[in-house]
C-alpha cells in the first residue's frame, strides 16, 4: 500500500471516534480530540511508521494530521456536538473516500481544478452522505429529513473541497460541513 493509501486508510477509519461523541461530555470530547492532536503532533513524529504515513515533503509532522484534529477540537468549542459528529464523518469518508477513488480511478478532471476529478468528487458526495447520514441518525435518532440534510451539507462541503484553496481541505471540509448542518438544523 502506498503512502497515500495509508494515510487515507486512516483519515477514514478515524471516523469510528466520531461514534464517541455521543458519550462524552463537550470538553470530554476536546480531551479526546487535544489528546489524537498531541498524538499525531509529538508522538507520531518520534515512530519509525511516519515514513508510512507522511508525504515526502512532510519531514516534521504531518499538516493533514495536525490540522484534522485541531480543526474538529476547535469545533467541539464551537458547535453542538451531533454537528461535530456528522462534520467529522463528512470528512472522514467524503474526503478520504474522494482521495483514493479520484487518484486511483482514471476520470475527467474538473474544469476548474485539474487536481480533482468527477470521479472523487462523487466519491465525496456518496461516501460522505452515507457517513453523514449515519452519525446523524446515530447522534440525532429522531431528526427528519436525515438523509436531505445530510446530501446538501455534503454536496456543500464537496464544492468547497474542489475549489482551489490555499488552505487545508481538512479545515476547509469540516468548518463548511458544521456551518450548513448549523444553517439546516
Amino acid at each position: 500500500m502506498f503512502n497515500e493509501e495509508k494515510r487515507q486508510a486512516i483519515h477514514i477509519l478515524l471516523f469510528l471516534f466520531a461514534f464517541l461523541l455521543k458519550y462524552l461530555s463537550r470538553w470530554q470530547a476536546a480531551g479526546l480530540l487535544f489528546v489524537l492532536f498531541f498524538v499525531a503532533f509529538f508522538l507520531v513524529p518520534r515512530l519509525q511508521a511516519k515514513s508510512h504515513l507522511y508525504r515526502h515533503f512532510e519531514k516534521r509532522y504531518s499538516q493533514g494530521g495536525i490540522f484534522y484534529f485541531l480543526v474538529l477540537f476547535i469545533l467541539v468549542l464551537i458547535f453542538p456536538l451531533y454537528i461535530v459528529a456528522v462534520s467529522w464523518a463528512i470528512l472522514a469518508l467524503g474526503d478520504g473516500m474522494a482521495t483514493l477513488i479520484g487518484k486511483n480511478f482514471r476520470a475527467k478532471e474538473l474544469p476548474w481544478n485539474k487536481n480533482k476529478t468527477y470521479a472523487g468528487s462523487l466519491a465525496f458526495v456518496i461516501f460522505g452522505t452515507l457517513g453523514a447520514l449515519i452519525l446523524l441518525k446515530w447522534m440525532v435518532p429522531g431528526i427528519g429529513g436525515g438523509f436531505s440534510i445530510a446530501l446538501k451539507t455534503t454536496i456543500v462541503a464537496a464544492i468547497v473541497e474542489s475549489l482551489s484553496l490555499r488552505i487545508n481541505d481538512n479545515i476547509t471540509v469540516a468548518v463548511t460541513s458544521a456551518v450548513v448542518l448549523y444553517l439546516l438544523i
